[in-house]
């Protein structure tokens, strides 16, 4: 069997990051490098971090990518982020790294492992014709992430990317999400707990404070007949209580867009397709929220006239003031 097991008790710290490093690269597909520092190890200094991350790709646990600039997604990196390295890199999981993960007895990793997309060390291939929105979707996620991964309040969470939530007979697929998060919170500041690793894993059905986002990037690029027929979806498994059934609850559809006009086209869509229904809506500039990010953007509901502020939160009655008072800094954690 791979040994994973650290030789020196100082090496503890070192084999804990690597678990969370290679947890989250079974999940995302692929990680921008300007957000690993802050989702694994954000108390680290800044140095030593991406040291320590280059010994892993020595080790061939990860593959690196360059990637041109101008394809990753603009917007606030980071909090307190460190400055991008030369070249902008993806780092993603090898066979070789999900080999560690699983002898490491990882109990909750089963599926995530299985789902689990690894890459040739040497030569990872991209789909470069999709790299664009997959892009858009990892930044989303990652920097949701960062802000969960800084609050005590979180309590559990799990992350899908291209998550299919529903197939036909033949088990063909009938709707897919560009990402699941399922996301337990504290019910209560009194049951906050400091903040720590992220603590991956489903949560039970019967969990409170148990919400999850359903996250659709539009490039602009679909037709509107195709935008009214998710909207239509949506409301056919929602009313059928299939998400409830397969979740514990149901999805908050979550719709980013390249613009403010694409946002209003989408509205009327959806408010065709399922009037009264869920949903909130976002031009991707508009997420850039200096305290909460993408957390606490400016997100407009979806399916009523005329629409409203809203937060990815309203299902368990978060408010902003709660989440500041129970939430801590990055570097705290």
């Amino acid at each position: 069997m791979l040994s994973v097991r650290p030789k020196a008790r100082n090496a503890d710290l070192s084999y804990a990051r690597q678990r969370e490093l290679l947890r989250l690269l079974a999940r995302l597909e692929f990680v921008p490098a300007r957000h690993l520092h802050h989702l694994i190890a954000p108390s680290i200094h800044t140095v030593s971090f991406w040291r320590w991350l280059q010994t892993m790709h020595a080790q061939r646990l990860i593959w690196r990518h360059t990637v041109d600039p101008g394809r990753l997604p603009g917007g606030v990196a980071a909090p307190n982020g460190a400055p991008p390295p030369r070249l902008p890199m993806l780092y993603g999981l090898t066979e070789q790294g999900r080999a560690w993960l699983d002898a490491s007895g990882t109990e909750d990793d089963p599926a995530a492992l299985e789902r689990a997309i690894v890459r040739d060390w040497k030569k990872p291939e991209l789909k470069t014709g999709q790299l664009a929105h997959d892009l858009l979707v990892v930044e989303w996620c990652s920097r949701a992430l960062i802000g969960l991964r800084a609050s005590p309040m979180l309590k559990r969470i799990e992350v899908v990317m291209e998550y299919v939530s529903a197939t036909s007979e033949t088990g063909q697929p009938l709707q897919r999400f560009d990402a699941l998060m399922l996301v337990q919170v504290a019910s209560g500041l009194s049951e906050a707990q400091p903040a720590a690793p992220i603590p991956w894993g489903w949560a039970d059905h019967r969990a409170p404070g148990l919400l999850a986002w359903a996250i659709e990037i539009d490039r602009g690029t679909e037709p509107l007949v195709t935008l009214l027929g998710k909207a239509v979806m949506y409301r056919d498994l929602t009313v059928s209580g299939h998400y409830e059934a397969m979740l514990g609850c149901k999805p908050l559809p979550v719709v980013v867009t390249p613009t403010v006009r694409r946002a209003a086209q989408i509205a009327r869509e959806w408010l065709d397709g399922w009037p009264g229904g869920r949903g909130v809506v976002a031009p991707v500039a508009t997420l850039t929220d200096a305290r909460g990010g993408v957390l606490w953007g400016r997100y407009k509901t979806l399916g009523v006239n005329p629409a409203r502020d809203a937060t990815l939160w309203e299902d368990v009655g978060l408010t902003r003031e709660q989440w500041e008072s129970g939430s801590a800094k990055p570097n705290d954690a």
